[in-house]
């Protein structure tokens, strides 16, 4: 579930305020490091975090290496991060906020059929990760609930999404965050790719 997103270079987005100034950031402090456009597991792409109460966008790797160094982890479900091991300190003390127009998944109905998803009333959504630091640097899964009844005929897990007024809540305050994965979901629009 969710293993590929879509990060809008600036040009190609509108001037919300959040997202122009993680654009401003990145570009100035990390020129060069991080991807735009389709995001697979692996890239570096811009993220935004707290530290001590601030908000800092800063390149970040998609995936944590899984056990004894196989596979990606790309994804943790909300619901049981807080009491997995892997999961349970990231989701306590880093967590992260992804900025991206949408994201895709495929059916599973024969044909695999590509889809993206956004949601109508939001031209950039905010999906809820959580991060580890390996080797001085950043890397995430995306958080997952349960499908709304807008995705659940293609999957039966989302990304936890939110809009730009609940970024720093979720980053900067546990008990808020705790109630922003436990939220309901957005209604998403879907189209074939």
């Amino acid at each position: 579930m969710c293993c590929r997103y879509y990060y809008s270079d600036y040009d190609e987005i509108d001037e919300e305020e959040m997202l122009h100034v993680i654009h401003q950031r990145m570009e100035q402090r990390y020129p060069g490091e991080y991807k735009t456009g389709e995001i697979f597991p692996g890239d570096s792409v811009p993220a935004v975090i707290d530290r001590r109460g601030k908000l800092f966008a800063v390149p970040a790797t998609f995936g944590i290496p899984g056990f004894h160094g196989k596979k990606l982890l790309l994804n943790a479900r909300s619901e049981t991060a807080a009491v997995k091991k892997t999961f349970a300190d990231s989701l306590r003390e880093r967590r992260v906020i992804l900025p991206a127009a949408g994201f895709f998944e495929w059916s599973h109905d024969g044909k695999k059929s590509k889809y993206y998803f956004t949601v109508d009333s939001m031209p950039t959504i905010y999906l809820c990760g959580i991060y580890q630091l390996m080797e001085g640097k950043p890397r995430f899964v995306i958080l997952t609930r349960a499908a709304n009844e807008s995705m659940s005929r293609i999957h039966d897990r989302m990304p936890v999404i939110v809009g730009e007024n609940s970024v720093r809540a979720y980053l900067t305050d546990r008990d808020a965050a705790m109630e922003i994965l436990a939220a309901s979901a957005p209604m998403l629009t879907r189209r074939e790719v």
